[in-house]
């Protein structure tokens, strides 16, 4: 089948404004950072061990140091209590 310029144009024109689209709904999906996110960015911009590693610090303190200094309750890494006991808490009887 051949197409006409007329149509040509148009198949063109209706790419071009798909891949725009598809382009666009990608980067609006990037600039949605959350809230959370934000905060560890910050909560790791004021820990001296980063700082220390940032300047060339690779030593095991340093990393240990890093780590230790992790707050993962803002990492939403709770310890969630169980809602059930898996044993009875007077003891087998």
């Amino acid at each position: 089948m051949r197409f006409t310029s007329e149509q040509a144009r148009l198949v063109r024109t209706i790419a071009r404004a798909s891949t725009l689209l598809a382009l666009a709904a990608t980067l609006g999906a990037c600039a949605s950072i959350p809230q959370r996110a934000w905060r560890n960015g910050a909560a790791l911009d004021n820990s001296t061990a980063y700082r220390r590693v940032l300047s060339g610090d690779m030593s095991f303190q340093t990393r240990r140091d890093l780590q230790n200094s992790l707050n993962f309750g803002a990492l939403g890494f709770y310890q969630e209590a169980a809602m059930y006991s898996p044993f009875p808490k007077g003891g087998w009887r």
